[in-house]
């Protein structure tokens, strides 16, 4: 990925998309897992991977574990679990109107940052801008000749949020996403 800066705009250069332009003029790190289906939602998801964590479950031969109830049986006894490997940073959406990716990145408040999309060259509209105030949702804005951020957003999740079931369930979806991306190094097999 490059981009060049002008003027404060982020120019691409190499046809990167919209997701690749946000995650740079938001300054974030972290491995983009794109179009990946979380609770009906189709988003892209930024996440940090702990190295530490993956590198445990590598040699004890821990795949992703991507059913819900099995991960649900984490919870007893407790201390069980193998370490979780991936921490959401951000869950990014954009729809054939403003109005749909608000929907699909709104219900993700309670585990990361959440970003609207808009490819387009015109400024957000005054009602996706109060509706982005209100969720606490990052708008940037992917145009043709610039990445503009339009809303400043809430970092993380909401503070009321406590990590839950689906929330390991969750990060073990986008850890499974991230190896079959070839983002991750997978487990080598016994």
């Amino acid at each position: 990925m490059s981009s060049e800066r002008r003027g404060g705009l982020l120019i691409p250069t190499d046809g990167e998309s919209a997701e690749e332009l946000a995650v740079q003029v938001l300054g974030w790190q972290g491995s983009l897992v794109k179009d990946i289906t979380l609770f009906g939602s189709r988003v892209s998801v930024l996440a940090r991977v702990d190295e530490e964590a993956h590198a445990f479950r590598q040699q004890t031969n821990t795949p992703p574990i991507t059913d819900r109830a099995s991960v649900a049986l984490w919870e007893w006894p407790e201390l069980t679990a193998p370490p979780s490997v991936v921490a959401l940073s951000a869950v990014m959406a954009t729809g054939a109107r403003w109005q749909q990716g608000m929907k699909a990145v709104s219900g993700f408040a309670g585990f990361s940052s959440t970003v609207l999309l808009l490819t387009q060259d015109t400024p957000a509209p005054t009602s996706c801008l109060a509706d982005a105030e209100r969720y606490g949702v990052w708008v940037v804005r992917a145009g043709s000749s610039d990445t503009v951020v339009e809303h400043q957003g809430r970092v993380g999740p909401v503070a009321t949020a406590r990590p839950t079931t689906v929330t390991r369930w969750t990060e073990e979806l986008v850890y499974a996403r991230l190896i079959e991306d070839g983002l991750v190094e997978a487990s080598p097999a016994r």
